[in-house]
């Protein structure tokens, strides 16, 4: 498994990839933040022996510079199975680790995502559903959100802190 930054120069792969994985969502706007200077954000293609087989990011929320966010993380259907989806979340969190976060977090659909729920906790995470008023997405679309100590801190619940979710929803429907 090869992870390559996503650039100017293949951004429009990694735009691709993510209408696959999550074809009701647009993830551009983000992509397109990474590269600039200075960005909050940074995505990579997972390639498997040459051939792109999936997404991946690492951003944090300016509020919490404790966690590490993944972002737009997914192996397209026919790379699944191999165990790279494995190899992607611990590089993320060897990643995460080594830029001195103490949590790794993410957040997914609640409903209808049986297998990324139970990858997750497959792979040591501890979900806690996000409700919260300042971020009227949540009530449209449930969430859940995971998150695994990097440390050997016991983990601290995310405890429904804002992910700025109807911000994300308003930026995917602005590039549509």
């Amino acid at each position: 498994m090869e992870l390559v930054k996503v650039t100017a120069e293949n951004i429009e792969e990694a735009a691709s990839i993510q209408r696959e994985l999550f074809p009701d969502e647009n993830g551009r706007a983000n992509f397109e933040a990474s590269l600039r200077e200075g960005s909050r954000f940074a995505y990579a293609l997972i390639y498997e022996e040459g051939v792109p087989a999936g997404i991946i990011g690492i951003y944090e929320y300016p509020e919490d510079h404790e966690s590490a966010w993944l972002g737009w993380f997914g192996i397209r259907e026919s790379f699944r199975r191999r165990h790279l989806g494995t190899e992607a979340i611990r590089r993320f969190e060897a990643e995460a680790a080594a830029r001195g976060y103490r949590y790794a977090r993410l957040y997914t659909d609640a409903n209808d995502n049986d297998a990324a729920i139970a990858f997750y906790r497959k792979n040591d995470y501890v979900s806690e559903p996000y409700m919260n008023p300042d971020d009227p997405a949540c009530m449209e679309y449930p969430m859940l959100i995971f998150s695994k100590s990097l440390t050997s801190d016991p983990l601290v619940p995310w405890n429904s802190r804002n992910i700025h979710l109807t911000e994300q929803i308003d930026l995917q429907n602005r590039q549509e």
